[in-house]
């Protein structure tokens, strides 16, 4: 897979607004001139105006944006390179407090940002955690993975999830174990040499997953060693051969890169009724149709062919907004709004209409059951506009964590000296009127994922979800 296209694919999803605001560089003692001087204030001014020019709200938030310009340029003007560049431009950016805004290299432009590879990763940041928080790195909705997934429990990145037959199962990988090295990254190191103490909590725990998730994924067939810890402190290092979910399909939305979409359903015979459980890695266009069929059958027509829904959006970043809307009309019975986009002149409602034809054109009736949502600090974007808007029309119960306070609409363009600039060009309300960006979505039933409830091989926010609705089926039908 050619560095560009993983580049696009993992920026696509809006993960990483605060990536490179890795550590303070000393601005050198001879200031440079000449063109690459001219170039380096041309680019700080193209993206200090686009944003005055765009942001959502006037006031720019309260920051006084001509002021952070007068700063700034400066220091833009004497960077020595492109790295040196990005930081100034990322230390403006800071200044407004929302996800959604950064700077990412061009394609294959990673330069001086990091050490060597060989520098020590136990204490610092090597070359490959810097591009995997860069952008450069894998992707869990494009790229092949080890076969588990890591969730943070107590800021400890701990395997919350082994894929069955993948190269960890294979290799009698368990959850509940600690992840403490990836090649040569000491995750311990990671909240200094990323300094994640200077981030809000919210932007620091995406940056901080999004470096680990960068590390573990690539290229399918390429090895990836990875040492873990059990309870004791006891280490042991597996070697893993990354590899695609045999389940996984590749998809393309616009002019993106495909990405890898997976759609996983179960049905659990309980003793109240039939319970829907699904999980996806991306809202992708797919999902609508997917959902659909596992929630009626195929064909799908008539009532639907189970009782109660659980929606796992943990780990979720985002994706495709229109996704959701067409999800929620399936559970809604009345016409809503799931929340509102708002940029300076116009506001965008997210209409949701109950679904009553299916995709194949049979009547259908909506989902009236209990719903359970699952959520995390993973879950970003499309999957807080879902759970909140769910939430706050009293269709759903949501289950687990805070989600990553990060909704906003982005879009990404190059800059004069060949780097992206990533900004939000709108704000989103939820239903209630209040903000998603900064303010987490809270569950109503926060369950947390706990070391000795994975090692015992249970996911608790899951049980408590499923127990609840079973509880609502046995209340319905008593």
């Amino acid at each position: 897979m050619q560095r560009a296209d993983r580049w696009r694919r993992a920026v696509s999803l809006a993960l990483l607004g605060f990536a490179v605001a890795i550590a303070a560089q000393p601005q050198p003692e001879d200031s440079p001139s000449g063109p690459a001087a001219s170039l380096n204030v041309e680019t700080f001014d193209f993206a200090w105006r686009k944003i005055g020019d765009t942001f959502w709200d006037e006031s720019m938030g309260g920051v006084d944006w001509q002021a952070v310009g007068d700063e700034l340029r400066p220091r833009a003007r004497d960077a020595a390179d492109n790295a040196e560049l990005r930081l100034v431009l990322q230390n403006m950016l800071s200044r407004l407090g929302q996800s959604h805004f950064g700077v990412l290299p061009g394609p294959g432009s990673i330069e001086s940002a990091a050490p060597a590879d060989g520098s020590d990763g136990a204490r610092g940041c090597t070359r490959a955690l810097i591009r995997a928080v860069a952008g450069d790195g894998g992707s869990a909705a494009s790229d092949a993975g080890p076969g588990f997934e890591v969730r943070f429990i107590d800021s400890m990145p701990v395997v919350s999830r082994v894929e069955p037959g993948s190269s960890a199962d294979r290799q009698g990988l368990t959850a509940g174990l600690e992840v403490v090295r990836v090649a040569a990254q000491g995750l311990a190191a990671l909240p200094g040499c990323l300094h994640l103490d200077s981030l809000d909590p919210p932007v620091a725990g995406m940056v901080r997953s999004r470096a680990v998730e960068g590390l573990l994924y690539g290229d399918a067939g390429d090895p990836v060693a990875v040492e873990f810890a059990d309870l004791a402190g006891d280490r042991t290092e597996f070697v893993f051969e990354r590899a695609h979910h045999p389940d996984a399909v590749e998809v393309g939305f616009g002019n993106l890169p495909p990405m890898r979409y997976l759609f996983e359903t179960e049905v659990l015979e309980t003793g109240a009724g039939r319970v829907l459980s699904v999980r996806f890695n991306v809202w992708l266009i797919p999902v609508v149709a997917a959902f659909e069929a596992a929630l009626y059958g195929q064909p799908a027509e008539g009532s639907p062919a189970v009782d109660g829904v659980l929606i796992d959006v943990r780990g979720n970043p985002g994706g495709v907004a229109g996704t959701a809307v067409s999800i929620a009309g399936y559970l809604l019975e009345e016409r809503v709004v799931l929340g509102r986009m708002k940029n300076r002149s116009t506001e965008l409602n997210l209409t949701v209409f109950p679904r009553q034809v299916s995709r194949a054109t049979k009547r259908i009736e909506g989902f009236g059951g209990p719903v359970a949502v699952l959520i995390d600090g993973g879950s970003a974007s499309t999957s807080e506009i879902f759970a909140a808007g769910l939430q706050d029309h009293g269709r759903a119960r949501l289950f687990g964590g805070p989600t990553a306070g990060a909704a906003l609409p982005s879009i990404i363009e190059r800059m004069p000296n060949g780097d992206l600039l990533m900004r939000a060009i709108a704000d989103f309300e939820r239903p209630s009127g209040e903000r998603v960006e900064g303010r987490p979505v809270q569950p109503e039933s926060a369950v947390a994922l706990t070391r000795e409830g994975l090692l015992a091989g249970r996911d608790e926010p899951r049980e408590a979800a499923l127990a609840w609705i079973v509880s609502e089926l046995e209340r319905e039908g008593g």
